[in-house]
């Protein structure tokens, strides 16, 4: 069989994507451009360009009969536009995998053109990015932002499509658009992976945040690092006697004693980790609380 057979037998085949019953087809690759808003952007990052490399090796592979075994898996695109141009919603590691090839055979595509609405079309690109190679905890909040802001996405279908298991982890990745620069260039630069870490990076000044970056720099794991950097919770303790300083009298008191669900629910409003147990939950709700309450009387000192 020749190249140009083989080709033909692409274009002209009856290809049925099994799961779907879509129609593939094959088109060129120049006949696919990219979509400037994906939310992945780390095209310089070695394992992007490593995971590249590999899909372009396993696809110049030759079968016995001598065809390339190609790319297998269909890019999701757009309707063609009016200059016959296809933008991508899913596969664009697949089609940056062909840039540079000469060979007529590696040139050709399969392609399935997704014609749902802005919404559906956003589900696929999102729950694509989540089910193949990851996107960085940055790019994640980013695209969560958008999955919100742009399209409009409720909690439920946002976990969903990002593989979240729980509120408290979607709070935590909007968390992050509320750290300092420095902390929030550490996060871009996928210094580490772990999304319950955020709360205790949002406690750091940018000394601490400095000098985490050197301590991982050097070998140290984040959780390390982290450990011997975290300020210490300050506390705000009766005497032995109840008496305020100075012997005032005994301040008035609010047991914090709530069901789980609704203690779970306090420390996403209090930006806690809710996945705790219950013990170390209500600890660390007392100790925000005390926090909170601490700074707002540093506050009104100042004033």
């Amino acid at each position: 069989m020749t190249k140009n057979n083989s080709i033909a037998e692409l274009l002209n085949g009856n290809n049925i994507e099994p799961l779907t019953g879509e129609k593939i087809y094959y088109v060129s690759r120049d006949d696919i451009i990219r979509d400037p808003e994906n939310d992945r952007d780390d095209w310089d990052d070695p394992a992007t360009i490593a995971n590249i490399e590999s899909i372009k090796k396993s696809a110049a592979i030759r079968l016995n009969d001598g065809r390339r075994y190609g790319v297998r898996t269909a890019l999701w695109v757009k309707p063609a536009d009016e200059q016959g141009k296809y933008m991508l919603i899913d596969g664009e590691c697949r089609w940056r995998s062909t840039w540079g090839e000469e060979d007529p055979e590696a040139l050709m595509l399969p392609i399935i053109i997704r014609t749902g609405d802005a919404k559906e079309i956003r589900l696929d690109h999102t729950s694509s990015n989540g089910a193949r190679k990851g996107l960085n905890l940055y790019q994640v909040a980013r695209s969560i932002k958008r999955d919100q802001d742009e399209y409009g996405l409720s909690s439920d279908e946002i976990m969903a499509v990002h593989n979240l298991q729980s509120k408290s982890q979607l709070s935590k990745f909007n968390a992050i658009h509320k750290l300092g620069d420095s902390a929030l260039e550490l996060v871009r630069a996928g210094y580490f992976q772990d999304i319950n870490l955020v709360y205790d990076l949002k406690k750091l000044d940018d000394d601490g945040i400095t000098k985490l970056k050197k301590k991982i720099e050097k070998g140290d794991s984040i959780q390390q690092a982290l450990k011997t950097l975290m300020p210490k919770e300050k506390t705000r303790t009766a005497d032995a006697e109840g008496k305020q300083d100075g012997g005032g009298s005994t301040p008035a008191k609010v047991a914090l004693n709530l069901p789980l669900a609704e203690a779970q629910a306090l420390a996403i409003l209090l930006e806690v980790d809710a996945e705790l147990e219950p013990k170390e939950l209500r600890i660390a709700l007392l100790a925000k609380i005390a926090g909170l309450v601490e700074s707002t009387d540093e506050q009104q000192d100042a004033e």
